[in-house]
């Protein structure tokens, strides 16, 4: 069981490098053509509203409700789960078009709740404008994700993983194409303080479209997976209501995090829309940020937390919670495994890292203040990690009720140590940290979260032998630490020789560091018998020419 779900989160794994290095090439071309300031933070605060819920719908309402019933579907129904499906899509279908509609009608409202105080003026107007706009072209977003992940949650429940891993590969490509077309058409050299109209419909239709192209690509594999699409309206008789149950718990998990997604986009867009003109760690930053620290968050722990689920449902039905809690600690070690050292070069690294991704033109004005946000980003990856398995496992036994309280633990600690750190601690001239500042208090929030949390889910799974983490995270956390360590050492004995500089210079530094860091680690791993480091070394160098 241990391999097949190894194997899928290969096989995911692979698609989801291949859709984040796109996803860095489309941060880099925005970059390029808005800039940094507040000009680029007005498109990024538009396109992170449909995003952001897809995020939400993702982990939330149909990756965790609908997966556990549609195996018990596909298990227990004459049909294979035919019927129940075809429900489940038409009435999913039938909500988001309803909800997106509304969302493009009040498109206003909804963009007035991100904008902070900063840009209330009337002097701001043309910007106010433009973020309007830009939310009013990137809404409809809503539907075609929502239909992504529907769709997707069906092949994963007949454990067809890989499409929708590969899926936003097409995605990226259309918006970088729509990007280029904007740097060919309206790059002019300067960089005005808002947009034209034209350049407002080519971003954001071009982003949508993008999104619409991404659940195009799931239809023909949907077919494949032996399930027949058929609009079917009516719930009754199906168990649906269970389903309507639990999606109450976890609405109100997405509106809690809707209400932690205002705060924070305030909050750095205030830094952006500040009065200083340096340089400035606004909603750009902390969203880039954002992106860098869910990279192995994205490859490993949603690839391996995705092939698990089922499989702790298919075991939480049977009632063996015994093996739900092997099953469950074995995936966070395994995943720990390789999160533990990424994050840890995240903060050791944080410089040459931004400056690969944003470290042309106008972005190199940026790049200090970025790096400080993506090190306090990076110190809460192995705690959100920590925290989205143990809601996982909360899920495999069809408990949403639980992830909601403690998911209005987790945005209580994480707005209030925005606002003492953004409004309190900083002052007008400092509000440029703002990014650096919601960066700390995200990490706090799932350390916060990863403590109460553990204790919780002793009452649903008892201990059992192991089914430990914490021994086996602080032998990781040490071997991370000598990897590190000896990676910087070796940056510092290359600086005195060579004059390292820009991008080039960054990817130059990274290969080193990597080169002298990940054998470190591996070795200090084999020392202090991390297995499941271990396997993932002998995994990787049984692939080499001459190993068998």
């Amino acid at each position: 069981m241990a391999d097949r779900t190894l194997r899928s989160a290969a096989v995911m794994a692979v698609g989801t490098v291949l859709s984040r290095l796109l996803g860095f090439v489309r941060i880099a071309l925005l970059a390029a053509a808005i800039g940094t300031a507040l000009r680029g933070d007005i498109f990024t605060a538009a396109n992170t509203i449909p995003n952001s819920l897809y995020i939400l719908l993702a982990g939330g309402v149909f990756n965790t409700v609908l997966v556990p019933q549609l195996v018990r579907a596909i298990k227990n129904h004459d049909d294979g789960g035919q019927d129940f499906t075809n429900r489940v899509l038409t009435f999913g279908f039938v909500i988001l078009a309803i909800v997106t509609t509304a969302c493009v009608v009040l498109a206003p409202a909804i963009a007035q709740l991100y904008m902070p105080d900063e840009l209330q003026d009337p002097s701001r107007a043309a910007e106010k404008d433009a973020l309007v706009m830009f939310v009013r072209l990137c809404l409809p977003q809503i539907f075609f994700y929502g239909a992504f992940v529907l769709v997707g949650q069906v092949l994963n429940a007949r454990r067809r993983f890989g499409p929708m891993m590969w899926a936003p590969i097409a995605n990226n490509i259309v918006a970088c194409a729509s990007i280029v077309v904007f740097l060919l058409i309206y790059r002019t050299g300067d960089n005005p303080a808002t947009y034209t109209s034209g350049e407002e419909l080519l971003l954001g239709l071009g982003h949508t479209a993008g999104i619409a192209v991404q659940l195009l690509v799931l239809l023909p594999y949907l077919k494949a997976s032996g399930h027949t699409y058929r609009p079917k309206f009516g719930l009754r008789g199906t168990g649906l209501s269970q389903t309507a149950k639990l999606g109450i718990w976890t609405m109100l998990f997405v509106a809690v995090n809707q209400v932690t997604l205002v705060v924070v986009t305030q909050l750095a867009l205030a830094g952006s829309a500040s009065g200083d003109p340096g340089a400035k760690a606004g909603l750009f930053a902390y969203q880039t940020a954002m992106l860098i620290i869910l990279v192995p968050h994205g490859i490993i722990t949603v690839s391996l937390a995705t092939a698990a689920l089922p499989q702790m449902s298919a075991l939480a039905a049977d009632g063996d919670v015994a093996e739900v809690a092997q099953l469950s600690a074995r995936s966070i070690r395994q995943t720990l495994a390789i999160v533990v050292p990424a994050a840890a070069a995240m903060i050791a690294f944080s410089y040459p890292i931004v400056t690969i991704i944003a470290g042309y033109g106008s972005g190199k004005n940026n790049l200090q203040l970025m790096s400080y946000t993506l090190i306090t980003l990076a110190l809460g990856v192995v705690p959100y990690t920590v925290q989205y398995f143990q809601l996982r496992t909360f899920y495999a036994f069809e408990d949403t009720r639980t992830p909601f309280f403690l998911q209005c633990a987790i945005a209580a600690t994480n707005i209030t140590a925005a606002l003492i750190g953004v409004r309190v601690l900083l002052d007008d001239e400092h509000l440029r940290f703002s990014g650096v500042m919601l960066g700390a208090a995200f990490a706090l929030s799932y350390l916060v979260a990863a403590l109460i949390s553990r204790p919780v889910l002793r009452r649903r799974v008892p201990r059992v032998p192991g089914a430990g983490i914490g021994l086996p995270l602080v032998a990781m956390l040490i071997a991370a630490g000598f990897g590190v360590g000896a990676g910087r050492l070796a940056l510092w004995a290359l600086g005195l020789a060579v004059g390292l500089d820009g991008p080039i210079g960054a990817v130059v530094q990274l290969g080193v560091a990597a080169l002298v860091m990940l054998p470190v680690y591996a070795a200090v791993a084999r020392v202090l018998r991390i297995h499941e480091v271990n396997d993932v070394v002998s995994m990787v160098t049984s692939k080499l020419p001459g190993r068998r």
